[in-house]
């Protein structure tokens, strides 16, 4: 091979290999959680502080109700901004958080003070009832974020963290319920989850548990979508039910249906002599 060639293939392995200046590979163990493991089991109910500088446990913080937990840190600049803010819009559309729902927006940064917190906070005017910002010291958040499978590592170049971009939806006694991936969610998507969560340990309403039956969720692309062999079964189910009725009591309906009118015209016609 000529060294013309050897150049060329020397810069490519620069360029893609590094990616960006100062930017550190992240190692084997930096993915995304093995649902495998992490689905259906408890998170431990360690002990954070919030923005006011209160303790706070895990259980208080979901209060009953199923949880959507943004994992953030305070100063960075790039990925937590737009799940931030993609997060307060997806709320302001579905409404009722601290009732049907409560939101905690964690930093996996120790570093992260409730000064820092506080600051965060009235940045984003997350001031509404139900939704808590957080942060806890070292030892307590690596046992939470261990066993919701999240991982994150600190790129020296940049200074920032790396790590995996998701929402963690925990139900109201405290099981991980689902993850919801990327940094720009939907309203929808987001509160079948939430419903989904609610299932098994609360009360869902007839609308609530209409939406369930409606709708099935993707694994592959982490999305609900419309169950349209179920809902054609239902269709198909009334309009049988529809006509064995009256195939058994359409003459006696009709009979019915004669008789009436047949009395009402009589007693109009007695009523007009």
């Amino acid at each position: 091979m000529s060294k013309k060639y050897l150049l060329i293939l020397f810069i490519c392995l620069c360029v893609f290999g590094r990616g960006q200046a100062g930017w550190t590979a992240p190692d084997e163990k930096l993915t995304s959680p093995n649902e495998r493991e992490t689905l259906g089991k408890d998170v431990p109910n360690v002990r954070l502080y919030d923005s006011y500088g209160k303790e706070r446990t895990v259980k208080d913080i979901i209060g009953g109700k199923p949880l959507i937990i943004s994992l953030i840190y305070t100063k960075c600049e790039t990925a937590c901004i737009v799940i931030t803010d993609s997060l307060v819009g997806v709320v302001e559309k579905m409404g009722d958080i601290g009732k049907d729902y409560n939101v905690l927006t964690l930093s996996f940064d120790p570093a992260d003070t409730p000064e820092r917190l506080e600051k965060f906070r009235t940045t984003w005017g997350l001031n509404t009832p139900g939704w808590v910002v957080a942060s806890g010291q070292d030892s307590e958040l690596k046992t939470f974020l261990k066993a919701i499978g999240f991982s994150y590592k600190l790129d020296k170049g940049t200074g920032e963290f790396i790590h995996p971009n998701l929402l963690v939806i925990l139900t109201p006694d405290g099981r991980i319920s689902r993850y919801v991936y990327g940094v720009n969610y939907d309203a929808e998507n987001l509160k079948l989850s939430l419903l989904n969560a609610k299932k098994g340990t609360s009360t869902l309403s007839v609308m609530e548990g209409v939406l369930l039956w409606c709708y099935q969720y993707d694994p592959v692309t982490g999305e609900y979508t419309l169950d349209w062999p179920f809902i054609l079964e239902v269709i198909s189910g009334i309009v049988f039910f529809i006509s064995l009725f009256f195939f058994f009591f359409a003459k006696k309906v009709f009979s019915l249906i004669r008789s009436f009118f047949g009395i009402f015209f009589v007693r109009y016609r007695l009523s007009g002599r």
